[in-house]
């Protein structure tokens, strides 16, 4: 009952539900009636929140306008408040993530050695079919992308922290572990998880229909990682990669912004 509630709040604060909001809502209908779901439920709803910067409709609703506020204040609210969501969703999963470290220092090579050969594998065909994608839609980057790095240089700070920390927790607790224990079967899993999470990478962002093919990259992917997930029960592992390969392109942007600026 507590999640109609809030749904009806979200609705009512936000105005805004899109295609993945829905899919979600429907998911969470069903799991509601199972308790052992509770945790999923707790974390979609987080999610919600986090999606629409719940601190800005906060704000508001106190009477002070955040649109007028500094930018340093600005960047520093929404650091605050990823901050938060980073804290209570470890939190939430704690114990899943305490016994994924425990396994993978009880099996330290054998996990390192599979994380390495997903992420690298997904890394390779990202790679091959974002570069592939480029010459057919003489577009050099995904909107998605632009957007990150548009970002990048107004907001480093909380961009590491969003890209590195909470994007990983999220969508690897979402689209890895809670589409896992929904999804019995492994391989319609695997498949099914890349594909929700590229698409979330590229609906709404996508100029044109013909860009949702970008989709291919993102599931890659995402599908390495579920792949991850399916063959140890780890969820540690493929949050883990996920902060890892995020880290490694984010600093990429920082540093070669600063190297472009300092050049000139």
């Amino acid at each position: 009952m507590f999640f109609y509630l809030f749904l009806q709040i979200y609705i009512k604060l936000f105005n805004n539900i899109n295609i993945f909001d829905i899919i979600l809502v429907k998911v969470i209908i069903k799991m509601n009636k199972i308790k052992k779901y509770y945790k999923y439920i707790l974390l979609i709803m987080l999610y919600f929140l986090c999606e629409e910067h719940f601190i800005i409709f906060f704000m508001n609703d106190l009477g002070i306008k955040y649109s007028t506020l500094p930018f340093s204040i600005k960047n520093l609210l929404l650091i605050t408040e990823a901050l938060i969501y980073v804290c209570l969703v470890i939190l939430l999963f704690k114990k899943e993530i305490k016994n994924g470290i425990k396994d993978l220092k009880e099996n330290f090579n054998d996990r390192a050695y599979l994380s390495i050969k997903c992420w690298a594998i997904g890394f390779i065909i990202m790679g091959i079919s974002s570069l592939i994608l480029s010459f057919v839609l003489k577009k050099s980057l995904s909107g998605n992308e632009s957007i990150i790095r548009e970002n990048i240089q107004k907001a480093p700070v909380y961009m590491i922290i969003s890209c590195c920390f909470l994007a990983p927790l999220f969508e690897e607790l979402i689209f890895r572990k809670m589409l896992s224990v929904i999804i019995k079967n492994k391989y319609l899993f695997i498949v099914l998880s890349g594909f929700i999470f590229g698409a979330l990478h590229v609906i709404g962002t996508s100029e044109s229909m013909i860009e949702y093919l970008y989709i291919i990259p993102y599931g890659a992917m995402g599908s390495s990682f579920a792949y991850l997930l399916s063959k140890t029960d780890n969820i540690a592992l493929p949050i883990a990669v996920h902060m890892l390969h995020n880290s490694i392109l984010i600093l990429k942007q920082i540093i070669g912004g600063l190297l472009w600026k300092k050049g000139n």
